[in-house]
């Protein structure tokens, strides 16, 4: 608004120092004819900009914590926006965010914009009237839809109507590990699972734990034990296939496919040993923390643990002189495949949001948000903020990222897409009640209480799918 007004101000200044003829106004007052057309002109901008934005605040409540990485990624990209439009767009997070969009929802007092890191909520959400479509706020579908996988596209429909807007994504099925301790003593990466687990049974034969396991985080807790539960769908039974099934609850959550995928995580969770700080460790260190143990040396110079199955996005919980990076000690190889009939495929998650009203405001926030330009700052690490958040646009200069193995995780990602063998987070994907209630809390109980209450667990959930 305020180029609009300085560029009408340098014209008409130009036109009356021009030489240009006048003529008379009906009170005998001179004006150049040129300016009489200008005033026309004037006249139409003014009332397409009568209403300026400027000023207008829009809120954008989220998981990502507000002071946490993503949180400060999210907001130093608003910040860009703010600047340029005038728009004052505030991100607020909050660790509890599934139960308070819940109450925020039910009571009438919602923010303009929700981004969830469950598509399935906002589905969810939207079969219950809360939700505007996006087309509603001026977005060109078609544009969103060719900018974006029809994957992701498909993930924020009801009824061939898109109420989700994709964002950020990120990719699961990665094993964090250190090259250097590996060659020290001789281990290969494993490619199938029953190579990793011979790996992590000599490794507990050395005196040493193999794996960092840690899955707390609030009233979020279990998403990491249903994170290697999809891993293990996707690489068992019917590989997609059956996790879309699955995911749809065409089969039985307690189905044998299930149970199996149950088994062989509770190999990892309940084989003595395993885990750094056992059993107990798993449900009461903080997610973001439980890597710091690969960074730790004993008096023998041994990591705390050698492999850490994590999404992309948790280098930003690193500690700082342990970033992940080209020339880094720390790197990733991929989940290992169980079934090798089936074709890999790629597990990951992100962010989708909702939109609540068709604000003006609003609105100028949701088509940035689905343009490219929306992750740059994010991308560059503007602010030092940290994150390692990867847009979902497929025009996205992958280049532009700061860390190098955020570029190469970006580029598998991509490839997935496109070659539709990307699945989401199926806890993130299933009514909320289920994915992120029973299914979730299922996982811990199962932590806790052992291989045992494997059928209890998955009992439980299926009785509580609505």
């Amino acid at each position: 608004m305020k180029k609009i007004n300085l560029f009408i101000l340098l014209i008409v200044d130009f036109l009356f120092r021009a030489g240009t003829p006048l003529v008379r106004t009906k009170k005998g007052k001179l004006m150049k004819k040129s300016l009489i057309g200008l005033l026309l002109v004037v006249a139409l901008i003014a009332a397409a900009c009568g209403s300026s934005l400027e000023g207008e605040e829009v809120l954008i409540f989220g998981a990502p914590a507000t002071d946490g990485p993503d949180g400060k990624a999210i907001q130093a990209a608003m910040d860009e926006f703010s600047a340029e439009t005038g728009i004052i767009v505030t991100y607020v997070g909050s660790e509890n965010f599934e139960q308070e969009i819940q109450v925020q929802m039910e009571s009438g007092d919602t923010p303009d914009i929700a981004l969830w890191p469950q598509p399935g909520a906002v589905v969810d959400a939207a079969k219950r009237g809360y939700l505007t479509p996006i087309a509603d706020l001026g977005i060109d579908i078609d544009a969103y839809k060719s900018n974006y996988s029809a994957y992701l596209v498909g993930l924020g429909e009801v009824d061939g109507v898109v109420y989700g807007g994709a964002n950020a994504v990120n990719l699961k099925s990665i094993v964090w590990y250190q090259p250097a301790e590996f060659e020290k003593r001789g281990y290969a990466i494993p490619n199938t699972w029953d190579e990793m687990i011979a790996l992590a049974d000599q490794i507990v034969g050395e005196g040493m734990n193999p794996f960092c396991f840690g899955m707390y985080s609030n009233g979020a807790t279990g998403w990491l034990a249903t994170d290697w539960m999809e891993d293990i769908m996707l690489r068992t039974g019917g590989g997609t296939a059956t996790y879309d099934q699955w995911v749809n609850h065409e089969i039985p959550f307690n189905d044998p496919v299930v149970k199996n995928a149950a088994t062989l995580l509770s190999q990892i969770m309940h084989t003595p040993d395993y885990v750094v700080g056992g059993t107990d460790a798993i449900v009461s260190t903080f997610f973001g923390n439980a890597q710091d143990p690969m960074f730790e040396r004993d008096g023998n110079g041994n990591p705390g643990c050698f492999m850490h199955r994590q999404a992309s996005f948790i280098v930003g919980f690193w500690p700082e002189a342990a970033q992940a990076g080209a020339g880094t000690e720390t790197t990733v190889f991929p989940f290992p495949s169980i079934d090798a009939s089936l074709p890999k495929a790629a597990l990951g998650a992100g962010d989708m949001f909702g939109v609540f009203n068709d604000r003006e405001a609003t609105a100028e926030v949701v088509k940035y948000m689905l343009s490219p330009d929306s992750f740059t700052a994010i991308a560059t690490n503007k602010g030092g903020h940290g994150s390692t958040r990867i847009s979902a646009h497929t025009g996205f200069d992958v280049s532009l990222y700061e860390k190098e193995i955020t570029q190469v995780l970006a580029g598998v990602l991509s490839d997935a897409l496109s070659a539709n063998a990307f699945r989401f987070d199926a806890s993130d994907l299933m009514p909320p009640e289920v994915g992120a209630g029973s299914f979730w809390a299922e996982m811990t109980n199962l932590a806790v209480e052992g291989p045992g209450y494997i059928d209890t667990a998955l009992n439980n959930v299926e009785t509580s799918w609505p």
